[in-house]
């Protein structure tokens, strides 16, 4: 299950554009947006970590003294106490409510006999870490990727105001109280009000229920969409459920279980998985899943144990499609290496699955990634290994780094790479990675840039940043062009037999390195390995930008300072420099749009689509579209409404976290003047924003975009 098709060439015109360092206004829109074009380049998950251990450990809270005849402390008991949240969730196509209860759960009730209305609460605090729910593939997601639990393992409520409290406690009578406080979830303080039940039992311990609904995004955790696999409502219910005893009595305990414990029956039947189940595994999982291998972060398939202990969430993956990774639909043209698996495999994980993951081998045998025949196909030579100067030092301080570092192959004459890999260092921070071809001419300019920043490499947020120029026909800039790319789990790029990238003397590499410092920060040092050639016969591989303007304004019933489009332009030129407006107004230019184009989303979906005309002739090696958290569908069509068209990529569901390049199966020749139309659509629901937002085209993943690359090889004959 592999991030990108290996051996798909990733190459991508570029520039030397404007940056948050550099504030150089480069007018010239397709140089600019096209150094954009991958830089939300996403893989499964934007926080990767390792899998660590769900401590169980009861959290601390401050504790309450009672100061006053009458008053009593109790403590909030944690293995009869929890917190749950409820929330909708349209899961392979079905409709449900996904729950997830923790025991973590600490805290203090001060209970005023003579003064019940001076009753108070201390802060409670409660271990989200520990949440657990039906599907251990859903908790992982939530706790790593949208509740950053690794980081901001607590959270904490704590209640300014209590109301509705009675002049005189009774024995055994509930009563119905209000809440008003404020919650805070990672570092992010909202208020809340919670309707409460209490009861003061004759066992002198208090029961309390309370709840409330939150707004997902308000605290920055959802709404949730992992493609067609599962979306998530916005609208999260939280009960409280607490058991609270007299302090004098005491806790004997400070460890706690995560989650109720379900009773339910062994796993029995089923097809037999050494025999059928392994095999699919080991075909279609393991090369991304294995130790070391890049989807392990999220879930690692090492031994039959492991399989097992996911079973339920295999046999959901698989059966919705949502993996092995493929979004591309049936509806375009045919390509290459569909990793859908068959509907046998698809019965037989299903299968296993629902008989809740027996195992017919001992639990610690291996699970092993099966020999393709796509190794040799896209094996390249090792010409030359290349490392940046010295090591990166980033700082979990600024968590979305975007470095550039020179890497120079030292070219004495015209060459040719004709197949590339970039090896990372530190997989667990690095998100994707471009490569820029930068003329001989610029080798000062980048110099220059290289020298004016503190350590290794220098800051570049929009492609590799430096001097402008003026666009060519092939999509070139003055002196720069992107050339390469990587995301992790790829293989070895291995260029069309008989074609490369056209380098010349003098030329250089420059890596743009996006890192994701969330959870650390640790020195890199990557490298790349590159084959090259001096053929002079060989036809050259280009790669040209397709782009739709991405104009996304607030629904009907959504209001706030942020909906105003210039304020979100402001705010652009603030995070990315001036050419941040510069783009988005660019590109209804380019495409012959207005803003009227773009009216209020009724139905919270916004659509976009842009003409272009094919700027060479070429016979199409591969192509991909780019969008970013809140997209819905794209589409590219080559030639439309003409008895010609063609449907080159159609993705129906659009998931952020695979986006693959594409090759066809057929030859299709690209002809200058051909029409490529770019399509995109968005879902509003999807926006994480406290507050509602104007989105238009940025660089952050919180913007969006609508942009396709389509790389072609140059015939000479």
């Amino acid at each position: 299950m592999e991030p990108n098709e290996p051996g798909e060439n990733l190459a991508d015109p570029g520039a030397l554009p404007a940056t948050k360092g550099a504030r150089r206004i480069v007018f010239l829109l397709p140089v600019l947006v096209a150094a954009m074009g991958f830089g939300a380049w996403a893989w499964w998950s934007q926080i990767r970590v390792e899998p660590v251990q769900v401590s169980l450990a009861l959290p601390n809270a401050p504790r309450l003294t009672a100061a006053a005849p009458g008053q009593t402390v109790y403590r909030i008991d944690a293995t009869r106490s929890s917190v749950t949240y409820e929330v909708e969730e349209i899961l392979a196509g079905k409709s449900n409510v996904a729950k997830g209860t923790t025991r973590g759960i600490s805290g203090d009730i001060m209970i005023d006999a003579n003064k019940p209305s001076a009753s108070t609460i201390g802060e409670i605090v409660v271990n989200v870490e520990q949440l657990t729910s039906d599907q251990s593939i859903r908790d992982d997601r939530l706790r790593h990727e949208y509740l950053s639990s690794t980081r901001y393992p607590l959270a904490y409520l704590r209640v300014s105001e209590i109301s509705g409290m009675p002049a005189k406690i009774e024995t055994g009578k509930d009563y119905t109280i209000e809440l008003k406080g404020e919650l805070q979830v990672k570092t992010i303080k909202k208020p809340v009000t919670l309707t409460a039940t209490a009861t003061k039992t004759a066992e002198d311990e208090l029961k309390v229920t309370a709840t409330t609904s939150v707004k997902l995004a308000a605290w920055a955790i959802g709404p949730i969409s992992l493609g067609p696999l599962v979306k998530s409502g916005d609208e999260a219910k939280l009960t409280f459920t607490t058991v609270a005893i007299n302090e004098a009595k005491g806790l004997p305990y400070d460890v706690v279980e995560a989650a109720p414990s379900a009773t339910l029956p062994a796993p029995s039947g089923g097809p037999s998985f050494n025999a059928r189940v392994k095999p699919i595994l080991e075909k279609n999982c393991a090369s991304c899943h294995n130790p070391g291998q890049a989807g392990a972060a999220i879930w690692k398939l090492e031994t039959a144990a492991d399989a097992a202990k996911v079973a339920s969430g295999l046999g959901l993956v698989t059966g919705t499609g949502y993996m092995p990774p493929w979004p591309a639909s049936d509806v375009g043209i045919p390509l290459k290496h569909d990793r859908k698996m068959s509907a046998d495999d698809v019965r037989i994980i299903s299968e296993w699955s629902a008989a809740r993951g027996p195992l017919d081998v001992d639990p610690t045998t291996r699970i092993v990634a099966a020999p393709d025949n796509l190794e040799a196909q896209y094996a390249i030579r090792e010409d030359q290994r290349i490392s940046y100067d010295a090591p990166y030092q980033g700082s979990t301080e600024n968590t979305n780094d975007y470095r550039c570092f020179v890497l120079d192959p030292k070219f004495t004459e015209p060459s040719f790479v004709t197949g590339f890999q970039f090896l990372p260092d530190q997989l667990t921070v690095t998100h994707h990675a471009l490569g820029f071809k930068v003329d001989a001419s610029q080798r000062d300019a980048v110099a220059k840039l290289d020298a004016d920043s503190e350590g290794t490499g220098w800051e570049c947020y929009v492609g590799m940043s430096g001097p402008g120029g003026t666009q060519s026909p092939d999509g070139a800039s003055n002196g720069s062009q992107l050339i390469m790319g990587w995301v992790p789990g790829q293989r070895p790029n291995k260029l069309p037999a008989g074609s490369g990238i056209k380098m010349g003397a003098g030329d250089m590499i420059v890596m743009q390195v996006h890192y994701h410092f969330a959870h650390e920060a640790p020195a890199d040092r990557a490298s790349i390995v590159i084959e090259t050639s001096t053929d002079q016969s060989l036809d050259e591989v280009i790669t040209q930008t397709y782009l739709g303007p991405a104009e996304i304004p607030c629904g009907p019933e959504e209001q706030g300072p942020m909906c105003d489009r210039a304020k979100v332009l402001e705010r652009l030129e603030k995070d990315f420099g001036p050419s941040g407006p510069v783009i988005a107004d660019g590109l209804m230019l380019l495409c012959g749009k207005k803003l009227a184009d773009f009216p209020v989303p009724t139905d919270g979906i916004a659509h976009s689509t842009c003409d272009q005309r094919v700027r060479r002739d070429g016979e199409l090696v591969s192509i991909t579209g780019h969008e970013h958290e809140i997209g819905k569908t794209f589409r590219m069509t080559l030639n439309p409404g003409t008895p010609n068209e063609k449907i080159l990529l159609d993705i129906p569901d659009w998931d952020f976290k695979w986006q693959l390049v594409y090759a066809p199966v057929e030859t299709i020749q690209l002809k200058k003047g051909d029409v490529l139309r770019v399509e995109c659509s968005w879902d509003r629901a999807l926006i994480k924003s406290v507050e509602p937002i104007y989105v238009t085209w940025a660089e952050g993943t919180e913007d969006e975009m609508c942009y396709s690359a389509v790389s072609t090889r140059l015939k000479k004959n």
